[in-house]
């Protein structure tokens, strides 16, 4: 059995692991973080494979080395077979596996942070591995299985391959403390006359000038901050307004004033949670952590 793999040198897991870190690093010398013995080592071990499949597995784009469609398919059979080993791993060492959860940190810090309490509660012994990354990194990673579990923009799933839920639609409205709030009568002039802060980059600010730009409303004076999470800081040391999703109203006092406004509706997504559906076949025990998300962070 087997035999057209072990009638040729050239395949290892080493080989195999090598392609992961060069795939995850962009290039060799990257991945060998400037070990010139290594560096010669992955190079070797990257033309070994290509040799034994009899493929071209990685392909140059200007200082970037990529996997080609062959190196593609063959990370994925990768990453599912060292899921699968370590698996067996763990359970045989009777260690709990670490699941790989993806997701924006708004979403990591009012959303599933919230609710893990309530997996020990019920007597679940999960461990997990957070990550913040894009919605384009999310789908990529759980295509790849990099990731176990992954939340995200529902139309940002790039592949149909990837399985998904929706568990939430995520509104946005103008938040602002207490001694700010005689200023702000209504949603325009408090976004005209106060300071504000909000997420300030990414396909968010480009939709919310969008929005804003029909109702001439100018955002030069916005504070743009890399993370939602730091415009509600600002907001919270009483001096700025903020435009935030929804949930983060719960890390929000009671006295905080919420302006809702037709303008920010199109802001509105939709999330879900979703994974790779050769995790379930590897990892059947993933289907009982799957159901609790779906159970605790669904939102109508």
């Amino acid at each position: 059995m087997f035999e057209n793999l072990f009638s040729e040198h050239g395949l290892s897991l080493e080989r195999l692991r090598t392609l992961q870190l060069v795939s995850e690093a962009g290039s060799i010398a990257a991945a060998a973080r400037g070990d010139t013995t290594r560096q010669s080592q992955y190079s070797r071990q990257l033309k070994e494979l290509e040799q034994f499949f009899g493929t071209t597995l990685t392909r140059r784009q200007g200082r970037e080395l990529k996997l080609t469609a062959a190196g593609q398919e063959l990370l994925q059979i990768v990453n599912a077979a060292f899921v699968s080993l370590d698996d067996f791993k763990c359970r045989v060492s009777e260690t709990g596996y670490r699941y790989k959860l993806g997701c924006g940190d708004s979403i990591l810090a009012w959303m599933v942070a919230p609710v893990l309490e309530q997996a020990v509660q019920e007597g679940e012994n999960w461990q997990f591995s957070f990550f913040n990354l894009r919605n384009a990194d999310v789908s990529r990673q759980l295509l790849d299985m990099e990731l176990d579990l992954g939340i995200l923009r529902t139309n940002a799933i790039s592949s149909d391959l990837l399985k998904h839920l929706p568990i939430a639609r995520v509104k946005y409205a103008l938040y602002v403390p207490p001694h700010l709030q005689k200023y702000a009568p209504d949603f325009e002039r408090a976004l005209t006359q106060l300071p504000i802060a909000t997420l300030g980059s990414g396909s968010f600010f480009t939709r919310l000038q969008a929005v804003l730009q029909p109702l001439g409303l100018n955002l030069a004076h916005l504070n743009a901050t890399q993370s939602f999470p730091f415009a509600l800081r600002l907001l919270q040391t009483g001096g700025f307004a903020a435009i935030l999703p929804d949930i983060a109203r719960i890390e929000l006092p009671e006295d905080v004033l919420k302006l809702e406004s037709p303008a920010l509706e199109p802001l509105t997504r939709q999330l879900s949670l979703a994974w790779n559906p050769r995790l379930l076949r590897v990892r059947p025990a993933a289907e009982e952590v799957i159901r609790f998300f779906i159970r605790t962070l669904t939102r109508r």
